[in-house]
């Protein structure tokens, strides 16, 4: 009885230890994918902070604004926009070499209803592609620098278009 004990209290041990060196954690991909789903989800809950965690103290961008100018930024749209929806669309790694990487993401935004009432009509929000430079800073990615515009539906990926037929099928 004590020999199947040790001997089961071995294998599981050992099935234990595989799988901690054996499975692969997660890829710089996906913490950036994570990132950015994140920095999206804080600005649905129009939480300034959670999004300023997640940009670099050395951000710059070509607009000469600076991490203070991007929080002033989000106070004035916060202010603007009610009901701020963030669809997360397609994202292309251009370079991810950590501590620093390079991606575009198509992103939908709306606000005003309900995000069920868009669903049942014509989609009515915003599309904009992001170009952001990413830095690894402490373990964590943070936006060093970022450029945005708005596109139309028609300047989306194949992907991000994809996605957004799904997530409004009347398109």
């Amino acid at each position: 009885m004590v020999l199947k004990n040790i001997t089961f209290a071995l294998l599981l041990l050992l099935a234990f230890s595989f799988c901690f060196w054996g499975c692969p954690g997660k890829s710089e991909e996906d913490l950036i994918r994570e990132t950015i789903e994140e920095i999206g989800d804080y600005a649905e809950d129009r939480d300034k902070y959670g999004i300023i965690s997640y940009i670099s103290d050395s951000y710059s961008d070509d607009k000469e604004r600076t991490k203070e100018n991007i929080e002033t930024l989000l106070e004035e749209n916060f202010d603007k926009y009610q009901g701020i929806v963030v669809n997360i669309l397609g994202t292309e790694f251009i370079e991810v070499n950590p501590p620093h990487a390079n991606v575009e993401i198509d992103t939908a935004f709306s606000s005003g209803a309900a995000k069920m009432f868009r669903k049942l009509v014509r989609f009515s929000g915003h599309c904009y592609r992001f170009k952001v430079e990413l830095i690894k800073e402490d373990d964590q990615w943070k936006v060093k620098s970022a450029s945005w515009k708005y596109i139309s539906e028609d300047e989306l990926s194949t992907e991000s278009m994809e996605i957004l037929k799904e997530l409004f099928p009347k398109l």
